[in-house]
């Protein structure tokens, strides 16, 4: 009996949100207000549930892809010096245990502020007296590899270093130059910095270039980059330089010196003007960075001159404003409002008491009032790509068609028959037939539910879109 093999793909990502895989970023003039974290909240709360990321979530991504703060809030100690000298003599009286309980913890800060160091080059010097002794320290203790890993931060930091044989003894001198050897022997790279601003000072494992975009030649590893601009440092970019291979870095010292990701993640500028400029061309680099597919931002703002709640949304293509909307501070607005301003960022139509701009007007800063209606307290669906309903009504025809197409082969010969001799080879195709016609009746359902119940809202802007695998179909079948 010839048997028929039968393909149905279907893959349909109805309801899936077009912003999954956004992200929102908070922004303010001067320090973040103190009550910032509760009007903002709800928020936040909102437009997580339409798939943007926020907060801590985003400032882990970006510190781990992009960059991390040039200085922690604990900083360098007052006594660095002091603390690898001890380290020293530690190390010089054989406790290398002690050694390295004062030292591993000393260079860690060291490399996690490498701002300070560009602020006072004068902590390079007890920083390598720190790192020789670590090293040495690890060597007489039996862990050659930590001692092997941190001569090869001293090569990169300090690439003139020498380990002298009467100052530190022959087995210290040796595995030095035994590091130095096998790291030269596989190859050098390039690394090339480019600044936005030339006059930034840069900086390299906190070891001064020069100022204005650098190129230059470093052996392979791990490296902290940092700028300064009119005496502020960037953050610190962590670059990995690959034997015979080039890698580019592009620092803007500026976006960075407004960035904050300790406590809360956006941007805070130090004056109004430099936030009206460059707040949405910051947002959609910061985004775009972090290989984000939407951007939101929100924060506290003045308003035809009272403070304001805004909120924007940020085209990543041209780092402007495609909507933008604010709410009234005075009176306290309620959670509702506050939701229905980000329901509005996430792309629903405004509700009352938000002042929208859309468009072009966005990027002007026109106001235009929102139409006084009665909000809604059950969350409005978010909005929906059109293309769904045409989808899921082509997939179940096709299917229906297979179907009964399948239901009238059954039973029939699947050759043509010779005269007077009967058919042993027949489809059989039934089963298929009625699992197909399932599937279509199904299909054929869900495009007359999305039909009935679209919602006819003007014409969206452009990001309002599908991500690119929201929905997908397919239908074959071999004979």
């Amino acid at each position: 009996m010839q048997r028929i093999v039968f393909v149905f793909i279907l893959l349909l990502a109805l309801g899936r949100g077009a912003h999954a895989g956004g992200i929102v970023l908070e922004s303010y003039t001067g320090e973040r207000p103190a009550d910032a974290s509760r009007l903002m909240s709800p928020i936040l709360d909102e437009l997580a549930t339409r798939g943007f990321s926020a907060g801590d979530t985003v400032a882990r991504r970006y510190e781990t892809q992009v960059s991390r703060a040039g200085l922690t809030p604990s900083g360098i100690s007052s006594d660095f010096a002091a603390q690898a000298d001890r380290g020293l003599r530690a190390w010089v009286a054989g406790k290398f245990d002690e050694a390295i309980k004062i030292l591993a913890p000393l260079v860690d800060a060291a490399h996690s502020n490498t701002a300070a160091f560009a602020k006072d080059p004068s902590l390079r010097d007890p920083l390598l007296k720190a790192l020789i002794s670590l090293a040495l320290s690890y060597q007489r203790s039996g862990d050659n590899a930590a001692a092997r890993a941190t001569f090869g931060e001293v090569l990169r930091g300090f690439p003139d270093t020498q380990i002298a044989r009467g100052t530190y003894g022959p087995e210290a001198a040796e595995l030095f130059e035994q590091v130095r050897r096998e790291t030269l022997a596989s190859g050098n790279g390039k690394l090339t910095i480019k600044v936005s601003d030339e006059t930034a000072l840069v900086f390299i494992d906190e070891r001064f270039l020069g100022a204005g975009s650098k190129t230059i030649q470093l052996v392979p590893g791990e490296y902290r980059v940092c700028v300064t601009l009119n005496n502020q440092p960037s953050r610190s970019h962590r670059i990995v330089i690959r034997p015979n291979a080039e890698a580019t870095l592009a620092v803007d010292a500026k976006h960075d010196q407004a960035l904050r990701t300790l406590g809360w993640t956006g941007f805070s500028f130090a004056v109004q003007a430099d936030r009206d400029t460059r707040e949405p061309s910051y947002a959609a680099q910061f985004a775009n960075l972090l290989g984000a597919n939407a951007v939101a931002v929100i924060g506290i703002d003045q308003s035809k001159g009272r403070p304001a709640i805004v909120g924007s949304l940020v085209s990543l293509s041209t780092g402007r404003e495609i909507r933008r909307a604010t709410i009234a501070m005075d009176p306290d607005p309620s959670t509702e409002r506050l939701k229905a301003l980000a329901r509005f960022l996430a792309g629903e139509d405004p509700a009352a008491g938000l002042e929208v701009q859309m468009g072009a007007a966005a990027a002007g800063r026109v106001t235009q009032p929102a139409a006084e209606h009665e909000v809604d307290d059950t969350p409005t669906s978010s909005s929906r790509w059109g293309g769904y309903k045409w989808i899921a009504g082509g997939a179940g025809v096709a299917a229906l068609g297979t179907g009964i197409t399948l239901l009238a082969l059954d039973g029939r010969c699947s050759m043509t028959p010779t005269a007077g001799r009967p058919c042993n080879d027949l489809y059989s195709s039934a089963g298929p037939g009625f699992i197909t016609l399932g599937i279509g009746a199904a299909l054929a359902g869900v495009s007359v539910y999305l039909f009935v119940t679209e919602h006819k809202a003007p014409a969206r802007t452009a990001y309002v879109v599908p991500t690119g695998d929201g929905a997908f179909a397919g239908f074959a079948t071999t004979w």
